[in-house]
């Protein structure tokens, strides 16, 4: 989002009319949240959804915008979903001027300000080509998905999907003008087919699941660019394990990720030097989380979580802790609180986050 309001946003995550002509379909036409993969959507990795990523440290899924068929009867359940509107993951707002990234922000993280050019470490001056809106959005985007299982006892549920992935591709090319070197950063749009499957068993007690998500993506064409990313598929799997003691809930889960790594191809790319295209903020993780929700006094609801998530492979440790208190009535209070160590010398997507620790508090208000 280029020279917008830097710490403003507008998060409309849901949105939309639901029409039920019979009691076991429903119909749903607008921006809706669904669970096409609990792989993708615990760990919001942002496959089968866009993002809301203005805090990268805590992103939020976001539903997609079309219409929707959803079918339940018994323990089996289906859903289609068909659209022609394309929406990207919503990022920090940043401002460019002069060529420069302006540090407004502290959730925008800046490409690279020097680079190595032929032969010689020399300053950067940024220029977005920026696509028709109208190019961006008009994409076509198909998903379908299977359910089996019940609410306690073994099920089963498969996704796929069709669609322009959420991220763009950045391509870029270099000119030397005196001591400077230009970059002009071309965004494209590509598509990728996306495939999941969630496993598991359900009980009072708790649940024990197991998850896999596979992306093929296609490489994107760009026709004002030199330098090009260039995708290979990936492959994420990983288990959770929840135990229910109310009014505690505890989780721990764990995912990791084979391929999906983004090179680039041109005549200013550089092997030990990381793509501008990001497809994973993270590629491995465990998470461990313990969630309390309580009524006082027939008035107060307060739900609180603690989250703890370690990677060693990203060389990163986060922990959240978040608080909501709603009253009888339309107001609630929050707090946030977010902590994250990365490695001194790492390279990889969360170091840009180091000593990003964050407090938060809030007054919500439902219409």
């Amino acid at each position: 989002m280029p020279n917008s309001t830097p710490l403003s946003y507008l998060n409309v995550r849901e949105l939309y009319f639901q029409f039920s002509p019979v009691e076991t379909s429903k119909f749903y036409l607008g921006r809706k949240l669904f669970s096409w993969s609990a792989l993708d959507s615990d760990f919001n990795l942002g496959f089968f959804q866009p993002q809301f990523r203005w805090n990268s440290l805590q992103p939020e899924n976001q539903g997609l915008f079309g219409l929707f068929w959803d079918y339940q009867k018994s323990n089996l359940g289906a859903t289609l979903f068909a659209s022609h509107v394309y929406l990207p993951d919503q990022g920090a707002s940043f401002e460019l001027k002069d060529g420069k990234f302006e540090e407004s922000n502290p959730f925008f993280k800046p490409p690279p300000q020097r680079i190595k050019f032929q032969g010689q470490v020399l300053p950067i001056d940024y220029q977005i080509d920026r696509p028709e809106t109208s190019d961006l959005i008009n994409r076509p985007l198909i998903s379908a998905q299977l359910r089996y299982g019940e609410a306690n006892g073994f099920f089963s549920q498969f996704s796929a999907a069709y669609k322009p992935s959420h991220q763009l591709a950045l391509g870029y090319s270099g000119v030397l003008v005196a001591t400077r070197v230009k970059i002009n950063i071309v965004p494209a749009v590509y598509n990728e087919k996306v495939l999941a499957s969630d496993f598991g068993y359900r009980a009072e007690w708790g649940g024990l699941q197991m998850s896999v998500l596979h992306t093929s993506p296609e490489n994107p064409k760009f026709e004002n660019s030199a330098n090009i990313p260039v995708f290979e598929d990936s492959t994420t799997w990983g288990p959770r394990v929840t135990y229910n003691a109310q009014p505690f809930v505890m989780s721990v889960a764990f995912f990791d990720t084979y391929g999906g790594l983004v090179c680039e191809t041109g005549p200013d790319t550089s092997s030990d030097r990381a793509s501008l295209t990001k497809r994973f903020l993270y590629r491995q993780a465990l998470q461990i989380q313990i969630k309390y929700s309580e009524i006082f006094l027939k008035k107060m609801k307060l739900e609180s979580q603690l989250e703890y998530m370690h990677s060693q492979l990203d060389q990163f440790t986060q922990i959240n802790f978040k608080n909501k208190l709603n009253l009888n009535g339309p107001w609630g209070f929050w707090s946030d609180v977010v902590l994250i160590e990365t490695a001194d010398e790492s390279d990889v997507n969360m170091n840009v986050y180091r000593n990003l620790d964050q407090f938060w508090i809030g007054v919500s208000y439902d219409i």
